[in-house]
């Protein structure tokens, strides 16, 4: 798992001590993203890194619009269960529009939740970075999104990895951290609610209850 400690997260983002107790108990920030471990200096507080730096970053450019308590609500795991229309999905810069396009043929729904918006943006990144074919991608997403909803959470890593020249990938409830084998190779780990975080704060008008 990759965690940053708290004197380097206030370092980081600018914020203050008070500033990140405060969002915690307003629930802007997820009580169990506090890890406590011992380090020499004694017991010290660090937080899964990518998730933090997400929520942070997405705080600091809404508060200005809306009130901690919009906030809260808006960034919430009950928040997640918002769809977006399949004809909304080309709005999102983030997904490959190739993959929209074949959406129809692998995965028959009319409506996707934040969850299935976020797995399309992991996998649509990861086609870009291993420049794999259209179908590949949307035969992917077909096979993942129903271990994906099995944690029924946005607090879900999907790590992507290759085996036998094939993509897979695994979905562990976030914060955790997997080891494979020399025989597979890791492509990326991406923590689903860090771009869950981003399409709520950038496309959040996309989305309908």
């Amino acid at each position: 798992m990759n965690l940053i400690s708290k004197k380097d997260l206030l370092a980081i983002t600018g914020i203050s001590y008070g500033q990140l107790y405060r969002w915690k108990r307003e629930r802007l920030i997820p009580e169990e993203w506090f890890i406590k471990q011992s380090a020499y200096t004694g017991q010290e507080t660090f937080f899964p890194r990518e998730q933090i730096l997400s929520r942070i970053h997405s705080i600091l450019d809404l508060k200005d619009n809306y009130s901690h308590e919009e906030l809260a609500k808006m960034l919430s795991p009950e928040a997640s269960q918002s769809k977006i229309n399949y004809e909304d999905l080309n709005q999102i810069d983030e997904i490959d529009k190739n993959l929209i396009e074949r959406l129809p043929e692998v995965y028959h729904k009319e409506q996707y939740d934040y969850l299935e918006t976020a797995l399309m943006i992991a996998i649509s990144k990861a086609a870009v970075t291993l420049r794999v074919s259209d179908d590949e991608a949307a035969e992917l997403f077909s096979r993942s999104i129903a271990p994906a909803l099995v944690h029924k959470s946005i607090n879900t890593t999907c790590t992507i990895f290759r085996m036998d020249q094939r993509l897979h990938t695994l979905f562990t409830q976030s914060p955790a951290n997997t080891e494979f084998d020399s025989g597979i190779t890791v492509i990326d780990r991406i923590p689903l609610n860090g771009i869950v975080d981003h399409v709520k704060t950038r496309y959040i008008s996309l989305f309908v209850k």
